[in-house]
């Protein structure tokens, strides 16, 4: 599974399952590649800026080679 921040700032991101979790940081245009998170399902992933403001989104299967994209757009 690969997380893809496409923002212009650095998130946070915590994920959780039934088997564990796991947190970090994905910086500005970056992305963070988690192959022990493949063929998982139902996975939540939840995003925070620096400030906490944070949403989440779940997946109900997980596949080697897809992806969870984020953008956030603000006008």
């Amino acid at each position: 599974m690969r997380i893809v921040n496409e923002t212009q700032q650095q998130v946070l991101y915590n994920i959780s399952a039934g088997s564990g979790g796991d947190c970090g940081t994905i910086d500005v245009d970056g992305l963070v590649d988690l192959p022990e998170w493949d063929n998982t399902a139902n996975v939540t992933i939840q995003f925070a800026t620096s400030d906490e403001q944070a949403f989440q989104i779940t997946v109900d299967d997980t596949a080697k080679g897809e992806q969870v994209e984020m953008a956030v757009l603000a006008e």
